[in-house]
This record gives C-alpha cells, structure tokens and sequence, in this order.
C-alpha cells in the first residue's frame, strides 16, 4: 500500500505518516490503527497476533519491522524526489 493511500485510509496527510515513521514513541492506538488498515500485526501484544498463534517475537523479529518500516519511507521519499526532477 502507498503512503498516499495510507494517509488516506487514516485521514490524515502524507507528511503526518512520515513524522509517525520517524517518532520511536508512536502512541499505540496509532499503531493500532495502522494494524487494522494494513491487517498485519506490528506489535507483539497485538490482538491480530492472537488470531494468528503468533504471540512472541523475538528480538530479530522486532528489528526487521524497524528496518522495513525504514526502508518503506527511504523508498517513498525516493519517488517523490523522482517526480519532482521529471
């Protein structure tokens, strides 16, 4: 999913998406949130991991959302600089 259609589903702006990427205290109910929209677990407690069985992740785990979530906005931020110089 973009983040432009991301901010939408959270009616909220593109540039709000990017600061709860880069805010390493993001309240949980916006992470819930984001839980429901994209229906994957992000985090541990998560009551999607629940239905899934899948209720411990281990310290690899947790580092590789970080670095997804990293490289998910490095990539957005890449194609806007993309459209900007066409």
């Amino acid at each position: 999913m973009s983040i432009t259609a991301l901010a939408e589903k959270l009616k909220v702006s593109r540039k709000t998406i990017y600061n709860y990427f880069d805010d390493e205290d993001l309240d949980k109910s916006i992470v819930s949130r984001f839980e429901k929209i994209l229906n994957v677990p992000i985090l541990p407690e998560s009551a999607l991991f629940e239905k899934s069985g899948d209720v411990n992740w281990n310290n690899a785990e947790k580092e590789a959302a970080y670095w997804r979530a990293k490289y998910i906005d490095l990539l957005e931020r890449y194609t806007q600089l993309l459209e900007k110089n066409k």
